[in-house]
């Protein structure tokens, strides 16, 4: 290996074993919202915790209440439209139409206001399989399909009572 190949693996953070949801139903709490602009290009991750799993099909067991996982769309490759599908997430988290979802809009849930954080938000996590390329089958990938959750007033001061503890702004200040 050469000398920068051995220097950017001595210098990386050390992959924690990233989850992601299995097939199943989920209700979701997000925990952060971020951009990072790493080897394979500029992402966007949604940290989220399992509240709640069903499981889809008797022979897929889902991920389990209680864990967090990440939910990661590469967003440098247009064609492969990640973009779209985080802005997809954030309309459904966040309650909006296409419309409203501005760089403003995106940058209170990514950004020290995190908008988003312990917002409650559904997700469909389901099999999906690639076109296939070269003559080569489609691989099988996660497709989500996410739905908003009006939070109850106890689930709302609860939302509020977690960011106060994490020194996070009421969420209408966060969304102001």
């Amino acid at each position: 290996m050469s000398n920068a190949a051995l220097a950017r693996i001595a210098t990386a953070q050390a992959a924690l074993g990233a989850q992601y949801l299995k097939a199943g139903r989920y209700r979701l709490e997000v925990q952060s919202i971020r951009t990072k602009d790493g080897f394979k290009g500029l992402s966007a991750i949604a940290e989220v915790k399992v509240v709640t799993s069903e499981r889809p099909q008797h022979n897929t067991e889902p991920t389990r209440p209680g864990l967090i996982t990440s939910y990661v769309e590469n967003l440098s490759d247009s064609k492969k439209n990640g973009g779209g599908r985080f802005k997809a997430f954030l309309m459904a988290l966040a309650g909006v139409e296409e419309h409203e979802v501005s760089p403003d809009f995106i940058a209170k849930f990514t950004e020290a206001k995190q908008a988003g954080a312990f917002l409650l938000v559904d997700c469909d996590v389901f099999p999906k399989t690639l076109p296939e390329k070269d003559g080569r089958p489609g691989k099988v990938i996660e497709g989500y399909r996410w739905s908003n959750v009006s939070p109850t007033d106890a689930e709302l001061a609860a939302i509020e009572s977690k960011r106060a503890a994490a020194k996070l702004p009421p969420l209408a200040d966060a969304l102001g």
